[in-house]
C-alpha cells in the first residue's frame, strides 16, 4: 500500500496546484473523518475535521493568500506513513507580499488508502522527528 499512499499524496498536491481546489475530489483521497491539524489550527483552537473541516481550512488560506501552491521536494513513505517535504509559493492578498517557505505534511492513512489525518508542519525537522527520522 505504500507506493499508493505516496501516489496519494502526489495526486492531492496536483489537485490543490491546478487551482480549483474542487472538494468533489475530497472523497476519493480522504476519509470522511479526516482530521487537519495546520498552523491555522492554532487560530481556531482545533484541528479542522471532516470535508467541511478541509473546505473551511482550503476558505481560510484563500482568504489570506491571493496565490498559494505547494511544490513537492520530496514524498516518501515512513511505515505506514507519508512525509512531504514542500516549498510552499504564496503571495498575500493585503499586502501582496510574495514568499516562499519551507513546510512538510505528515499524512496517515485508513485501511482503504484514504487520508485519515494530515498535520502541516512549518519546521522540516519537527516533522522528520514525528515520523521517527530525527531526534
Amino acid at each position: 500500500m505504500s507506493r499508493e499512499n505516496v501516489e496519494t499524496v502526489r495526486a492531492m498536491h496536483a489537485l490543490w496546484n491546478n487551482g480549483e481546489r474542487d472538494v468533489q475530489d475530497l472523497p476519493r483521497y480522504v476519509h470522511a473523518d479526516v482530521e487537519l491539524d495546520s498552523p491555522f489550527s492554532s487560530v481556531v483552537g482545533e484541528p479542522y475535521r471532516g470535508y467541511s473541516g478541509i473546505e473551511q481550512w482550503m476558505r481560510d488560506i484563500d482568504e489570506q493568500f491571493a496565490e498559494w501552491s505547494i511544490v513537492p521536494d520530496e514524498v516518501r513513505n515512513i511505515g505506514d506513513r507519508v512525509v512531504s517535504i514542500a516549498t510552499v509559493a504564496a503571495r498575500a492578498r493585503a499586502s501582496d507580499f510574495a514568499t516562499e517557505f519551507p513546510a512538510s505534511c505528515v499524512f496517515d492513512f485508513a485501511p482503504d488508502g484514504r487520508v485519515t489525518r494530515m498535520h502541516i508542519y512549518l519546521d522540516v525537522h519537527e516533522a522528520l522527528k514525528a515520523v521517527g527520522l530525527e531526534e
